[in-house]
């Protein structure tokens, strides 16, 4: 299968060398600190301690032990691709200054300070303040403006296999690299007797692991140069070689697409300039994220010592929290309806299980069910939760739908209100202001299920939001997902096009207050009560805030902003106010100053303030979100992409030398 790579997708033997020497110092930094400095080693000693001392056997510590073969495998594989897909036009003290940032920093602020957000908030904070100073050296220090994109040139077999054998280069030099620097430590550790009664097994792991690493690696390089071949711009053809579904894009495609989707369409280009933002690395980087979303109660204890329980029920409620604001994405980002009331679907959702899945429903009807089929009914009760909920929002988008902007906005605030105050004066079905107690946990074969246990509810909440988000991908790209885009453009010309404006309206506020219901009836199972006090306005501007803060219409956008509103709100100021009161912390003496200046102070108390400011400031630097969406992006930058070098591909399709800029062998 004929291939349509860059010309200079085959550099001298020097090329490969600096190539080589750039992502695998890159990598190696990291991956030892994270290793001989934080818990890598440690995990895998206690899972080797758990396989042949009977005693000390524990499926957790192996489960570890698994995640962290998965961890250096899928480094490997991601280094050898990254050797195979660059260009090498990206200069090396750039990417290894980056890599410190944006990898080593982080490991080094979360094993300080012991506590996972709090070290990100603290690497935010940090990289604020490098993407400032490379500003400023960028000013008074211009880089010099790549050249334009070579033409293409056909990749034939030989092409093919020499690409491949750089990938498994960079992932055995990789692989070599770490397995003796990790062999001289461990000698070391050997050698002064820090293993103790089991220094000889660990000796012969030592020797076996030093073999099979670069082994491993010149394995796994084979994959990542796969992955490299698979994401090169395929040639036009009949057959195999066509446009057919879920294949790269072709250079007809590029033919047929503007000049601005066509720039960003090279930027998956294999090689390319900056090859860990194109979409073979993205994949890499997904697997990683799902082995450590699915392993990461077993490797707590590990990374943070004791509180596992509690940090995975802090967890759990970041979750609801993405539910929420994926659904909310929808009205808003989507269909471009301000819903300031969306908290009365959660109410309603949390208030539907809630009286079915807890003795009010015996109350209510005097049907007594058997305690241990009762649980089971939380699964047909999730759908029926948010079965309700929609419907619900279909009876708040009725009276609205002629409503725009600020007038759309008071209805639903009054709708966000209204809710709340109801169920607190339904006595006789929701209890009043003392609420609903005693509402079952779900029941699932052979999980010990209960609300101290947080480690089901972690598993169910990844599993519900691995739900949604297929729903949202699902949704965002079918013909309802289009029309909702339409309409937030242009209301009048989508209903020119055909759209039926009041079935989209409707559906829109369905579909968000859909997943707000299940959101709802998982708060209302975990905390085993529900009162009305739980709900207020504050609420909604939270879950819009969420959206706005990660990006309109932008899906990772809003489950990073989701994550962030949460942590900040919830986990960093709280632990800030602990380590500031801890004399071994390191923020103690800051704190200490503060307290002088400042008696009974604490960050919990200007909550709020810190929040406003960085919504302040997010909004005057980066009013698109954190990771916008692409068609928001351009919205607001327009001005800079008309400014834009101009490169072959950017080339207006039909224009003179459209042909010799993009030229196909």
């Amino acid at each position: 299968m004929a291939m349509l790579v860059p010309s200079q997708i085959l550099p001298q033997t020097g090329e490969t060398r600096r190539l080589l020497l750039k992502w695998v110092i890159a990598f190696l930094v990291p991956v030892l600190v994270f290793t001989l400095v934080w818990s890598g080693e440690a995990i895998l000693n206690a899972a080797l301690l758990a396989i042949f001392f009977p005693s000390s056997f524990s499926i957790a510590a192996i489960a570890a032990g698994l995640f962290m073969l998965l961890f250096y495998g899928i480094i490997m594989g991601l280094t050898g691709y990254l050797v195979a897909a660059d260009s090498g036009r990206q200069s090396l003290l750039d990417l290894w200054i980056s890599m410190f940032f944006f990898t080593v920093v982080p490991i080094l602020l979360i094993y300080i300070t012991a506590n996972l957000f709090v070290g990100l908030a603290a690497s935010v904070v940090v990289w604020a303040f490098y993407y400032y100073g490379r500003r400023l050296v960028r000013r008074f220090r211009p880089p010099a403006p790549l050249p334009p994109l070579p033409s293409l040139k056909v990749l034939d077999a030989e092409m093919r296999a020499t690409l491949l054998t750089r990938a498994r280069l960079g992932s055995f030099w990789f692989a070599l690299s770490f397995s003796l620097i990790w062999l001289l430590a461990d000698l070391l550790f050997y050698f002064t007797g820090q293993y103790g009664q089991a220094s000889l097994m660990f000796l012969v792991w030592i020797l076996l692991r030093s073999v099979l690493l670069p082994v491993a690696g010149w394995l796994l390089g084979s994959l990542g140069g796969l992955v490299a071949i698979r994401h090169a711009v395929q040639a036009n053809g009949n057959g195999s070689n066509g446009d057919r579904a879920g294949a790269p894009v072709s250079t007809r495609r590029l033919r047929l697409l503007s000049a601005t989707r066509a720039r960003e369409e090279a930027r998956d280009l294999v090689p390319n300039d900056l090859p860990l933002r194109s979409t073979g690395a993205r994949n890499f980087y997904l697997l990683l994220l799902l082995a450590l979303l699915v392993f990461y109660p077993m490797i707590d204890p590990f990374l943070f010592g004791p509180g596992t329980d509690s940090r995975l029920d802090n967890y759990g409620n970041a979750g609801y929290y993405v539910i929420l604001a994926l659904g909310l994405n929808i009205v808003v980002g989507f269909a471009g309806l301000l819903d300031l009331g969306y908290v009365a679907f959660f109410v309603i959702g949390a208030y539907t299980w809630a009286m079915v899945g807890s003795p009010q429903l015996t109350v209510l009807t005097g049907i007594h069910i058997n305690p241990d089929i009762w649980p089971w009914l939380f699964w047909p009760m999730l759908i029926v939760a948010a079965l309700i909920a929609a419907l619900w929002g279909v009876l708040l988008g009725a009276p609205t739908l002629r409503l725009r902007g600020d007038y759309l906005a008071i209805v639903t605030l009054g709708f966000g209100e209204i809710i709340p105050i109801v169920v607190q004066n339904l006595d006789k079905y929701t209890n009043g202001t003392n609420g609903l107690t005693g509402i079952y946990s779900p029941a699932f074969f052979g999980v010990h299920w209960n609300v101290s246990t947080s480690e089901p509810y972690y598993y169910l909440i990844l599993v519900l939001i691995a739900i949604v988000l297929l729903a949202n991908l699902r949704l965002r790209d079918s013909r309802i997902g289009r029309a909702w885009i339409a309409m937030r453009e242009d209301e009048i010309a989508a209903a020119a096009s055909g759209i039926n404006l009041t079935r989209t309206k409707l559906l829109a506020f369905a579909a968000g207050a859909f997943f707000s219901g299940i959101a709802g009836a998982y708060y209302a199972a975990k905390l085993s009560t529900v009162t009305s006090g739980n709900f207020s306005f504050s609420d909604s501007v939270i879950y819009l805030a969420m959206v706005v803060l990660g990006g309109l219409g932008s899906i990772p956008g809003v489950v990073v902003g989701a994550l962030a509103v949460y942590a900040v709100n919830v986990l960093v100021l709280p632990q800030l106010d602990a380590l500031g009161n801890d004399p071994s912390s390191i923020i103690y003496p800051i704190y200490t100053h503060i307290l002088q200046v400042i008696p009974n102070f604490s960050f919990s108390n200007i909550r709020n303030l810190i929040f406003g400011i960085i919504l302040v400031v997010l909004m005057i630097f980066r009013p698109e979100g954190l990771i916008p969406s692409t068609r928001r992006r351009h919205e607001l930058h327009h001005t800079e992409a008309e400014g834009a070098e101009i490169t072959s591909l950017d080339t207006p399709p039909g224009a003179p030398g459209f042909e010799s800029e993009i030229r196909v062998e």
